[in-house]
């Protein structure tokens, strides 16, 4: 996280993921990791969270 900060790489979502404790998880949300998914959490919420939160840079994708 300090690498991206250092590097004004703001615009980089950071996702975590897997066993997680639970003592870490809010020194990690204020270090800037945008969402912390444990296990057990459905595909359909994580692929939710990163279409909400992912800005277009107005390039079109490859079709």
């Amino acid at each position: 996280m300090d690498l991206l900060k250092q590097n004004q790489m703001d615009d980089v979502l950071v996702l975590v993921g897997g066993i997680i404790p639970d003592q870490d998880i809010e020194p990690l949300k204020k270090a800037g990791v945008s969402a912390i998914f444990q296990p057990g959490t459905p595909m359909d919420s994580i692929i939710e969270f990163i279409r909400a939160n992912v800005k277009s840079r107005g390039v079109p994708a490859n079709t």
